[in-house]
């Protein structure tokens, strides 16, 4: 039927993405068949015309669905809940306890795997809902071949609300990153290092060395959190982050201005624990003095302030003076006068 001006009106009920929502909720209700029905048409809405707002309201009778084992779509309706949360995540959060349960009860079925992204989607938004989940999700991680980046990512953001609830999941973190350090690096290393820099408990942080093998990556995400989790491991403890700081050496030679400030701030917090370890970087130090860009070569001042070089002194005492940046001006005038 058309309204006026000749537009067509839609069905009552019917919402922006063109899908009856009253009757796929009373299907989502009935038979098997009816249910199977409702869960494509949902799975249709999503992908022909990007709604998955739109089918929100759809969450709980899904979750109903995804709870009951005997369903054999319960993959379909897995990859749905995913796409929801990505979409909208507050609406999914609710869910999180039946979703991680299912996981845990089957961890290897490829369901699982739509399962870990649509709890990494509803943690990116909610952490806090997930964080009570940890452990459970640590257990999927570690029966699962090959580790999953999504539980990864989940657990990377439980780390921003609360890094000591990670302690549990350390060893898989560990585990993820030396069994594929360039896939699984971003969200394991972003993961320990905050639980470095709360003072948790790490363990054995033999991991370093993985995480200074990608200090020079192509994927400068992927250097960024090396460096990032190397500098607060450096911030716990120094001395075990010092073996590593001639592999920082080849991110301070970077093409990348911000990869060379990231490594200098990291050189600086383990020399903050240890003059020498600057030793076998200082030549590069000194050259960053003299770098197009103020925030490398005030992270610079900052390294050799806390190396003690004594030999950067004078062009510390000239960019205190000189430099047109005032952040520069104040970090060389704070080395200098540590090395005076």
């Amino acid at each position: 039927m058309d309204g006026d001006g000749g537009e067509a009106v839609e069905p009552r009920g019917r919402g922006a993405t063109g899908i009856d929502l009253p009757a796929v909720l009373t299907r989502l209700d009935g038979e098997p068949s009816e249910q199977r029905a409702a869960v494509n048409r949902i799975r249709t809405a999503i992908d022909e015309r990007d709604g998955a707002a739109g089918c929100a309201p759809t969450v709980p009778k899904l979750r109903s669905l995804l709870e009951r084992p005997e369903i054999d779509f319960r993959e379909t309706v897995a990859a749905c809940l995913a796409d929801l949360a990505a979409e909208a995540p507050t609406d999914v959060a609710p869910s999180t306890g039946s979703i991680v349960a299912v996981a845990r009860d089957d961890p290897d079925r490829p369901m699982t795997g739509e399962l870990l992204r649509c709890l990494a989607a509803v943690a990116a938004e909610r952490p806090d809902v997930v964080v009570d989940h940890t452990v459970a999700i640590a257990d999927v991680l570690e029966q699962r071949s090959g580790y999953d980046t999504d539980g990864l990512d989940a657990l990377a953001h439980v780390s921003r609300v609360d890094p000591t609830a990670l302690e549990p999941a350390v060893s898989v973190l560990k585990a993820a990153l030396s069994a594929a350090p360039a896939e699984n690096g971003r969200p394991a290393l972003r993961a320990l290092g905050r639980l470095a820099r709360s003072e948790g408990d790490l363990g054995s942080l033999a991991f370093v060395s993985h995480a200074a093998a990608l200090v020079d990556h192509e994927n400068p995400a992927v250097r960024h959190e090396a460096i990032g989790c190397l500098g607060d491991v450096a911030h716990h403890d120094p001395a075990a982050v010092e073996s590593v700081t001639a592999e920082l050496g080849t991110a301070l030679s970077c093409d990348d201005p911000d990869t060379r400030a990231a490594a200098a701030v990291t050189i600086a917090r383990i020399a903050a624990g240890t003059e020498t370890a600057v030793d076998p970087v200082r030549r590069q130090l000194l050259s960053l003095l003299a770098d197009d860009h103020a925030h490398v070569r005030a992270n610079a001042c900052v390294a050799l302030g806390h190396g003690g070089v004594e030999a950067a002194e004078p062009r510390l005492a000239d960019l205190a003076n000189r430099d047109p940046a005032p952040n520069v001006r104040d970090r060389a005038s704070w080395a200098a006068g540590r090395l005076s």
